[in-house]
Parts: C-alpha cells; sequence; structure tokens
C-alpha cells in the first residue's frame, strides 16, 4: 500500500485523555455495507476526465480506555486518492474515466496509545441509475413539414456516470379518425441507454394539422398586415391584428371563431385567443411560402381579422424573453364549420 510520509503529529487525534491503555482501539470505517462502501457514480466530468467522490466516516472508532484516537487512511489503487488521509471523515476520490463501475481496497489504522487497529475494506463504486432524459416539448405542425428530431428537438441526456449515453428514438403513427383529428399523430419513443445497459425512455407527441391550402395558399397569415416585415416591440400597448386571408381552397368565413388559437411554434403549450373578429375583403396571398408578405390590396375573398391585447400578446407568449433581432415563428390553428382542423403560420422579428 502507499504510505504518506508525514510526521505523527500530523495526525488527527480524537477522544478524551483517560488512564493507562489496556487494550487496542476500536476501528470502525462507517460503510454501509458492514465495513464496505458500495456508492453509486456522482461523476464530475472535465475534458476527458470523470471523478467519483465517496464521502468515508471512521469517527465511530474509538478507544475502549478513552484516551485520544488517530486516523491514518490508506489506498491500494492506482485509480483512487484521499484528500486528507488523516481525517476521521476523508473524501476518497475515484477516476471513473471510462469506466461505469471500480473497486479499490482500502485500510484504516485506528492509533491510540502506542497500539494501532488494522481495517481493511472496500469501496466499490458503480452505475446504478439509469440516464436522466430532459423532457422535449410535444410538436405541433403543418402537415408537409420535416418530422426529423433536427428539425422537432433531440433530447438532452445527463448520466451520473457515462458522459455519453447511447440515444435513439422509434417513431409509432398512431392513426386518425379523419375530420375533427389531425392529419398525422406521431409518437416518438426516445430511448437512453447507458455503459452499464440501463435504460431510460420519454414519450414525444409530433401533431400534424391539415394546411390551409396547398402551395402559397396556405401562407395565408399575416402578423400584423399593416407592416412588412412584421416588427414587434414587445413593450407597445393597444392592439395587434392577425389577418387570416380567404382563397378559394380556405373560406375564411367557415372558421370558427371560437376555436381559434395563436401560440409560439416552440411553446405549443402556451396558446392565446383573439379578442375581437372582423370579417372583410382586405387583401390577397401573395406570399409563397410561410414568413412572406402578403399584399393589402383586395381579391374579392373574405379575410377573418383577429385582434388581441398586445399586453396579453406579449406576456402570455412570453416574447420579452427573446433578444433583439430574433425571428419567431407564430402558428394559428382552428376549426371549420364542417370540423376540418387547420393550422398555418407567420413570423415576427422582435425589436
Amino acid at each position: 500500500m502507499r504510505t504518506p510520509i508525514l510526521p505523527f503529529a500530523a495526525l488527527v487525534l480524537t477522544g478524551t485523555l483517560g488512564l493507562a491503555q489496556t487494550g487496542p482501539p476500536v476501528a470502525n470505517t462507517g460503510g454501509n455495507v458492514g465495513n464496505d462502501y458500495v456508492v453509486d457514480c456522482n461523476n464530475v466530468f472535465a475534458p476527458g476526465s470523470a471523478l467519483t467522490t465517496v464521502q468515508l466516516d471512521g469517527s465511530a472508532s474509538y478507544d475502549p480506555d478513552g484516551t485520544p484516537v488517530a486516523f491514518w487512511w490508506f489506498e491500494e489503487c492506482p485509480f483512487g486518492s484521499f484528500v486528507d488521509p488523516f481525517s476521521p471523515t476523508p473524501v476518497f476520490q475515484v477516476d471513473m474515466t471510462g469506466e461505469c463501475q471500480r473497486s479499490c481496497v482500502v485500510e484504516l489504522r485506528v492509533i491510540s496509545g502506542g497500539q494501532t487497529t488494522k481495517q481493511v475494506f472496500s469501496v466499490d463504486v458503480a452505475d446504478v441509475s439509469p440516464p436522466l432524459i430532459y423532457p422535449l416539448v410535444d410538436v405541433i405542425g403543418i402537415w408537409g413539414d420535416d418530422t426529423s428530431p433536427l428539425s422537432t428537438g433531440m433530447p438532452m441526456l445527463v448520466d451520473n456516470c457515462d458522459p455519453a449515453p447511447a440515444l435513439g428514438y422509434v417513431d409509432v403513427l398512431v392513426p386518425q379518425g379523419g375530420i375533427g383529428f389531425p392529419e398525422s399523430l406521431i409518437e416518438r419513443t426516445w430511448l437512453a441507454t447507458d455503459c452499464m445497459g440501463l435504460e431510460s425512455s420519454y414519450l414525444q407527441r409530433i401533431t400534424l394539422i391539415a394546411p390551409t391550402g396547398p402551395a402559397g395558399s396556405s401562407a395565408n397569415l399575416d402578423v400584423d398586415p399593416s407592416g412588412c416585415p412584421n416588427f414587434f416591440h414587445a413593450g407597445d400597448r393597444g392592439t395587434i391584428d392577425v389577418l387570416l386571408l380567404g382563397s378559394p381552397e380556405f373560406k375564411a368565413e367557415n372558421v370558427i371563431e371560437s376555436s381559434v388559437r395563436l401560440w409560439i411554434r416552440t411553446q405549443p403549450n402556451v396558446m392565446v385567443g383573439p379578442s375581437v373578429f372582423t370579417l372583410g375583403d382586405v387583401g390577397s396571398i401573395s406570399a409563397g411560402q410561410y414568413g412572406e408578405c402578403n399584399s393589402g390590396k383586395p381579391d374579392g375573398r373574405p379575410d377573418l381579422n383577429m385582434s388581441f391585447n398586445r399586453g396579453t400578446f406579449t406576456n402570455q407568449l412570453n416574447l420579452r424573453a427573446y433578444a433583439p433581432g430574433a425571428v419567431v415563428e407564430v402558428m394559428v390553428s382552428g376549426k371549420l364549420l364542417n370540423g376540418k382542423l387547420w393550422a398555418t403560420r407567420d413570423s415576427i422579428e422582435i425589436r
């Protein structure tokens, strides 16, 4: 065993002064499995390294005569070391780089009145906890959107021992019932596996709703139709208009107003509804894709203008959290009189 060379005066003494020594001290390692320590990884990761710390506790050691005791901890472990080998409660560090389980042989020496008691034990570190998958938001999009993880998001993983658990996923297409249901529902199960084979899973739902029409007819949403591009000032007051343009494929007059909801594409769980609806011919579709500007020239088809309280719009959607210059995609969905669900989108730039 590697023995630190320090003067005996450096040893920590505990206990009370007593009479003459008549028996050896008692060594108590404080182990959680007999004398041994069996612990889960608690790695602190740095580039190319991983270190688990184990708190040892020999403070229950004593001398039956009440004389003070000193502690000296030794290790026979090329990947383990003590922060302070003379402490009653030392921290033992185990290098877990590239490993998910390791065992070290350790010895506690309790010294009192010229007598020494030795206790050999082990410190066993193993990964017994599965990886943690940080939740992903469910996705609500439009039929035809890219549903690859690059677009819908990949979860973050944390494991107490493995710096890079394996990650995969399986998609299951859930059949839908037609009118009144989404076009598609994908249940994506993410599976994370660490170096001990421990697994955890997380279910993400990707819901795709019918577009409002083919090609340019799909890009019929205009946030703040008075300006182009759509600059949004979070500090402004009053109302903000969102225009839903009618087309031959999409009759704005058939929208059930109470069904309309607006949200930020990356935050589908937080929705706001318009406070005022106005039907009239105020523009025409000229955008070729989502986010482009539409024309303010009437085309003879009814359009649905939706007014939102700007304060509610800003606060509910947490728009002050975005940095100036950020481009935020806004989704709007609803239901037609025939029960069909629809969705469309536009974008705003935070100023």
